[in-house]
């Protein structure tokens, strides 16, 4: 019988311990797939985890002694540490323009004193969480040391315990690792030492407010003085706060300097505290209708009674620098905490051009009588410089003391840019199609400055809802070039421009150059975008242009060159310019440059309004000031610009009123003085080079009509330059003919040349293919067709104009009456000659001011008050049916710009007199004399009479601006005097 095998049962698997030899490599062999479980859950690994927690706690436990034995006792709230003066200086590190002094203004009161409303209010917005947690939140602090690590800014993650302990019993400029182990270790020691409401009252005695302010006593009254009780000998504030003020007074605390009541952000912190209120209601503290109710607006920060306490406040600082100071410090504060900034004995080398500054400061001053006889009351400067994107200069009003408004600054405000905006259209569509893969074709279509563009009037919209936009003077100028319509604003071609380039490309293009608040989709924007209908700030404006002037590159803005703590560390420095990105190509750039610099090509709108001293007349002129240079004005004249630049210098200025009413004159006859007088101080005709031209920009030679390459037929022929990826269309096939627009027929040597236009055998296609649009397609077809093109093909005619004749009468027009120095009415007589006189048009220099539908000859009235003093001219214009056009010119001088009569004027100051100590007798004229009459001066009501003369007392020694106004209508001239 064989023998029988029997299998041997299974020895027990020994345990890990026991298999591997060797405490740490036990330790090590642990953490794999195969061990983990088996160790960690033996008894072994139970005593290992029980060591790791001890040395953990033995190293936390070590660690906050470490930190905890040089720490101020929790229980001496008093022992501060001293606030350090920061001290800013111009770009050479050697002017001090501003001394900040910190903890100046402080008053302390009780939690009783406190309205629960307040108390409420900054829990709301700052710590939700502040009676249900400890001393800190560590959710809030993981968040916070991981955007600190890894985003390189500063991320608030504190509670109010927390930010206590650093704003009253730590170095607040001390930013490391160590900082904010001792801010935890005294956060958890305060927690203990100090009940809940103990706490925030130490918080809202301590926490900065802005403006000088330190807890909340000072800052109300600081921000509503007139809550002061007159009747209390403490002249307690705080104790009177309403929900609303509550509200706004816990909106500040995230960024004093930029939520500041008294600055340029108001509308910001009205939005915040509508913010806080809803927060209020959500965490039950309010209802929702309460917290409705006490939402404020804007206008409800205007109060009379703060004009002293602003003065105050910025008692030290000079006016001609105060906007910049104050935005150097709101960028500082953004970046390292408002305690940092006011108490951290910071050294700030900003990069202010002391120079250039009160160039800036002086070319506003200088003009702002120019400024007032328009309409406007205000103006802000800025200039960068375009190698670096350091902020030169700042102006954010034109008098920073003005009690109403002046400490706004205008510079950082959203305002419509008008046409200032069409370069930032016209380089995207420049750079259309740039990289596309696709044949450079009417189906994939490239454009350039010496791209053919129809100004012929145009509905952009729909039958039920049109948009036509018209250019300034109601003026068409048939077939130019992109360069002309851009040097000349036309406001067509420029919709024409978006339309084609699109609206979403156009807003890339403006976010790259700098501009962040057009950050709507672009479903959000309509054509109208081009015209400037978008809210941009100026200072951005003049970082967007820096890349115009450099070909191309963007610089990250700052007005900060060298920042160091009061130990000598170095915080910040840009003394070497950062590395920049390139926001539009090197060629369109250099594109937009040429034509923005191309004196000759704006001739034709502008005239020599927009000349600097010595200026070139085009890109390829040496020995000259090279200068680009575009205006703006909004619709209204709500806002008047002028952005221009050369290669080391960009300078921006605004024009208008901070209350957004209209003005009465264009951005060149308002604005572009106060540039070309900075630019000039800037310049001073010192020749410069000319912006750089990329090689790869090509020169091409177009059939003009049609905007395509010549041929042998071509008569009308423009030569411009254009990027290297530009390709013209083929030269047009058709015939081509000049008709008379009359009879239809081909023109003739006696058909006058209004009655001419050349016209096609084959469809000469818009800038817009059928395919991209087709809705706009057919509006331009339209526009086309009523231009007198044809679009559809099929013979010239054949026939020659039978109704003009070389022996015609033409129709003859003469202004008469049109005397005196305004306001005028006079007459137009019009005489038709072979045809019937059907039109007649009036311009004030080159603006339309009246068209009328007329019925052949006739005497027809003009009435017209200019708005500009000086040398000016009449026009009249009279059309026929025929075509025929006959004109008049009449010159005149205009010396009142109000009132409804001629008569009514200032006499006395007269315009730039010297007036010696004491009252001042002002005296006017007017006839008929009634009603009653208001003095200003400077824009301030001084007296009101029904007489013709006042005398007035306590009149400043200096430069002073002075009119009447009539209570039945009419306004003298603004004129000036010095006493």
């Amino acid at each position: 019988m064989p023998k029988r095998h029997v299998r041997k049962p299974a020895r027990p698997s020994q345990d890990f311990s026991s298999r591997t030899k060797g405490s740490f490599k036990r330790f090590l062999m642990s953490f794999s797939p195969r061990n983990f479980r088996s160790y960690w859950l033996s008894r072994d690994g139970a005593k290992r985890v029980a060591k790791l927690a001890g040395a953990g706690l033995l190293f936390v436990f070590l660690v906050f002694l470490w930190f905890a034995k040089d720490l101020p006792t929790p229980g001496k709230i008093n022992a501060r540490v001293t606030a350090q003066t920061t001290k800013f200086y111009d770009s050479t590190g050697n002017k001090l323009i501003y001394e900040l002094y910190g903890d100046q203004n402080r008053s302390i009161v009780a939690f009783d004193q406190i309205p629960a409303v307040a108390k409420q209010a900054t829990i709301a917005i700052e710590d939700k969480d502040f009676y249900r947690h400890g001393s800190f939140s560590f959710v809030g602090y993981l968040r916070a040391a991981f955007v600190d690590l890894t985003k390189g800014r500063r991320q608030g993650g504190s509670t109010i315990t927390q930010q206590y302990v650093k704003n009253a019993l730590l170095d607040p400029t001390d930013r490391s690792i160590s900082r904010k182990i001792k801010e935890l270790i005294l956060s958890i020691e305060i927690g203990q030492f100090y009940s809940k409401n103990d706490i925030l009252t130490l918080y809202l005695n301590e926490i900065p407010y802005g403006n000088r302010a330190y807890g909340i006593e000072s800052a109300c009254k600081t921000f509503f003085p007139q809550d002061i009780d007159k009747a209390d000998r403490d002249q307690h504030c705080a104790k009177n706060l309403t929900l609303s003020q509550s509200a706004l007074l816990a909106s500040i605390l995230n960024a004093p300097s930029y939520f500041s009541p008294f600055g340029a952000h108001q509308p910001q912190l009205i939005d915040r505290q509508h913010i806080v209120l809803d927060l209020m209601a959500e965490q039950k503290y309010v209802t929702q209708a309460e917290a409705d109710a006490a939402k404020w607006k804007v206008a409800d920060l205007s109060d009379a009674a703060k004009i002293s306490q602003i003065q105050n406040l910025y008692a030290n600082l000079d006016p001609r620098l105060a906007h910049f100071v104050l935005y150097a410090q709101d960028y500082l504060e953004s970046k390292y905490g408002t305690s940092t900034v006011t108490e951290g004995g910071l050294n700030v080398r900003t990069t202010l051009d002391y120079d250039k500054q009160i160039a800036a400061y002086d070319a506003i001053q200088n003009n702002m009588k120019n400024v007032r006889s328009l309409g406007g009351s205000n103006a802000a400067l800025v200039s960068t410089d375009p190698k670096s994107g350091h902020i030169l200069a700042m102006i954010g009003s034109q008098n920073f003391n003005d009690p109403v408004g002046g400490q706004v600054n205008v510079a950082t405000a959203q305002r419509q840019p008008g046409s200032s905006f069409k370069p930032i259209v016209y380089s995207t569509l420049f750079g259309k199609n740039k990289d596309a893969a696709c044949a450079k074709t009417r189906d994939c279509p490239t454009y350039g400055p010496g791209t053919t563009i129809y100004d012929v009037p145009t509905n952009f919209g729909t039958d039920a809802t049109p948009y036509k936009p018209q250019n300034f003077g109601n003026k068409n100028y048939g077939i130019i070039t992109v360069r002309q319509a851009l040097a000349g604003s036309l406001n067509v071609p420029a919709v024409k421009a978006l339309a084609m380039a699109g609206i979403s490309s156009s807003l890339q293009t403006a976010q790259a150059l700098g501009i962040s608040t057009l950050n709507k989709p672009a479903s959000e924007y309509g054509l109208s975008l081009v015209l400037g209908t978008g809210g941009v700030q100026l200072n951005e404006m003049a970082n967007a242009y820096e890349s115009f002037a450099n070909g191309g590159l963007h610089y990250e803005q700052t007005p900060i060159l060298l920042l160091k703590d009061q130990k000598g560390n170095i915080l910040e420095d840009n003394t070497k310019p950062k590395k920049p990105k390139q926001a539009l190509s090197s060629e369109v750039a250099g594109l937009m440059a040429d034509v923005l610099s191309d004196t000759s090509a704006k001739q034709y709108v502008f005239g020599d309004s927009l000349s600097l001293r010595n200026v070139c007349s085009n890109n390829r002129a040496t020995g000259c000031v090279h200068a680009g240079v575009k205006t703006g004005t909004t619709e209204h004249f709500n806002d008047a610009w002028t952005m221009g630049f050369t290669p080391d210098v960009v300078g921006g200025v605004w024009v208008g009123n901070n209350d957004n009413s209209p003005m009465s004159g264009a951005a060149a006859n308002i604005a572009a003085p106060i540039w070309r007088t900075f630019m000039n101080a800037v310049q001073n005709g010192t020749p410069n080079d000319a912006f750089a031209k990329p090689s790869t920009i090509k020169t091409i030679t177009l059939d003009k009509t049609t905007g395509r390459s010549v041929s042998a037929g071509t008569k009308n022929s423009t030569v411009d330059i254009f990027p290297s990826w530009y390709t013209p269309m083929g030269s047009f096939g058709g015939k081509s003919a000049q008709v008379d627009k009359v009879s239809g027929l081909l023109a003739t040597e006696c058909t006058p040349e209004l009655a001419k236009n050349t016209v096609y055998s084959s469809a000469i296609l818009p800038e817009i293919t059928k395919t991209e649009n087709p809705s706009q397609f057919q509006n331009w077809l339209v526009a086309l067709q009523r231009a007198g093109y044809s679009t559809s093909g099929g013979d010239l005619p054949s026939g020659t104009d039978n109704v003009h004749h070389c022996d015609d009468v033409k129709p003859v027009v003469a202004i008469a009456g049109a005397t005196g120095g305004g306001p005028y009415s006079f007459n137009v007589k019009v005489t038709s000659g072979t045809f019937t006189s059907n039109k007649l048009e009036v311009y004030f220099d080159d603006q339309i001011i009246s068209t009328q539908v007329i019925d052949g000859s006739g005497s027809y009235p003009v009435s017209y008050s200019p708005t500009t003093t000086g040398s000016h001219t009449f026009k009249a214009v009279v059309t026929d049916a025929g075509l025929y056009q006959g004109s008049d010119d009449q010159a005149v001088t205009v010396t009142n710009i109000g009132g409804s009569a001629s008569s009514f004027k200032g006499v006395f100051p007269a315009d730039g007199a010297v007036v010696g100590s004491g009252p001042i007798n002002f005296a006017w004229s007017v006839d008929p004399g009634a009603g009653s009459y208001s003095l200003y001066v400077d824009d301030i009501l001084k007296a009101t009479t029904s007489g013709i003369a006042k005398s007035v007392s306590g009149i400043s020694t200096g430069d002073h601006i002075w009119y009447i106004r009539s209570d039945i209508g009419g306004e003298t001239t603004h004129l000036s005097f010095t006493k």
